[in-house]
């Protein structure tokens, strides 16, 4: 949601609460200074401010669904094809071009120049070896396990999407829950309107605050004060902070760097890396995610203290469950890759099998009389592999930036 949707919002939820009716008069109420904040749905103002907000909303929307349509609209069928052949090649370099490309490119037309040159220029028998190796063996020893990798990693990424969108879901329904969700409105309780800040409550926070300030105990008895209506605005937004800096923790976990990579493994330097990685990650995921999910629950406990029915906290603790769950599917993704060994071996072939083949390409240069061809067919077989790797190499870590 852009800011000026949140201002918005924000805007019609401070409408709602001054708009709101005075709480039903009693003597609990007869000196309160401030009105709480209703959260009835058969209110007529705020139903209303509700409606005109949605379909003004809706509204901007129309018009901005009709810009993207006019913007997105080509004419020209040609000036398309051009437009995306131009975008696939530029990407193709920026994304799929790595070190391993331009190593097995030049391993490649080496060994290609070096069995060109130093094979004989004559025309052999049937009988004889003309160089031509089999196709199989780069079929089953490269294309076979990258197309595997690729196939795993796809479900991987795909699991985290599905992760992250019951997390999401779970956040709607526990922000919507605590900051609207009413209890017994009609002759049974006051329900969100009726409830104040207990006196013992506030005679331990008046305590407490003396006893840090250094005071005598002098200052206004908190029994003496008006009865004070709950902020549920302020729960609210509590709880709305809380639900952010979830979400920014778990991104910063989610964005760090993979610790599982084959130089993590191999060195000594790796290892240090990859346990400062670990430390890091799971500090944040530990310590700081975990800690917020323990304050949303607190912010539950408050609803339930304030008279919220059992069944109605037992489905907001079901949706805090459905965070917890989303979180750690989202870290066993992040932290355990597809096996290493797949991994190695197709990393170690995608660089060495195209100059094994160069003895092929070197006979196409011979069938052809011309080197230069030989040579672009042996650089585009090594492109082709080693930029297969690489795609397998970004797909292992779906929240990578």
């Amino acid at each position: 949601m852009s800011d000026g949707e949140n201002n918005s919002m924000k805007n019609v939820v401070v409408e709602e609460a001054a708009s709101s009716p005075s709480p039903p008069s009693s003597e609990a109420y007869s000196s309160a200074t401030s009105p709480a904040i209703s959260t009835s749905p058969y209110l007529h103002k705020v139903t209303t401010r509700r409606h005109e907000f949605l379909h003004e909303s809706q509204t901007n929307n129309n018009l901005l669904e009709s810009n993207a349509l006019k913007i997105s609209s080509h004419k020209s069928k040609v000036f398309v094809f051009l437009w995306d052949l131009y975008s696939a090649f530029r990407l193709f370099g920026v994304l799929l071009i790595s070190m391993e490309t331009f190593v097995g490119c030049a391993l490649t037309i080496g060994a290609t120049l070096l069995a060109y040159y130093m094979s004989p220029k004559v025309a052999v028998s049937d009988a004889q070896w003309d160089g031509t190796l089999p196709t199989i063996l780069l079929s089953f020893a490269t294309v076979t396990p990258l197309i595997q990798s690729i196939s795993m990693a796809f479900n991987r990424r795909e699991a985290a999407l599905r992760a992250l969108a019951s997390y999401r879901s779970a956040m709607y329904h526990v922000y919507m829950a605590q900051s609207s969700w009413n209890w017994g409105e009609c002759g049974k309780k006051g329900g969100r309107r009726s409830c104040v800040e207990n006196i013992d409550d506030l005679k331990s926070v008046q305590k407490e605050e003396e006893m840090k300030e250094g005071c005598d105990g002098s200052g206004e008895d908190a029994t003496s004060l008006p009865p004070k209506p709950i902020d549920w605005l302020n729960h609210a937004d509590n709880l709305l902070c809380q639900l952010i800096h979830l979400s920014d923790c778990l991104s910063q976990y989610l964005a760090l760097p993979t610790a599982s990579r084959t130089h993590h493994r191999a060195t000594k330097l790796g290892e240090r890396e990859a346990k400062t990685l670990v430390f890091t990650g799971r500090k944040i995921f530990a310590l700081n995610a975990a800690g917020r999910i323990f304050m949303i629950s607190q912010l539950t406990e408050a609803l339930k203290y304030r008279g919220l029915p059992g069944n109605e906290a037992s489905r907001i603790r079901q949706w805090e469950q459905y965070l917890s769950v989303s979180m750690e599917n989202m870290r066993l993704i992040k932290e355990y890759r597809t096996p290493q060994s797949l991994r190695l071996f197709g990393r170690v072939f995608t660089l060495l099998l195209p100059p094994l083949y160069a003895t092929s390409f070197a006979q196409i240069a011979i069938d052809t009389e011309s080197i230069v061809f030989g040579c672009i067919i042996g650089a585009v077989t090594s492109l082709a592999l080693t930029s297969l790797f690489e795609a397998v190499r970004q797909l292992e870590d779906p929240f990578a930036r």
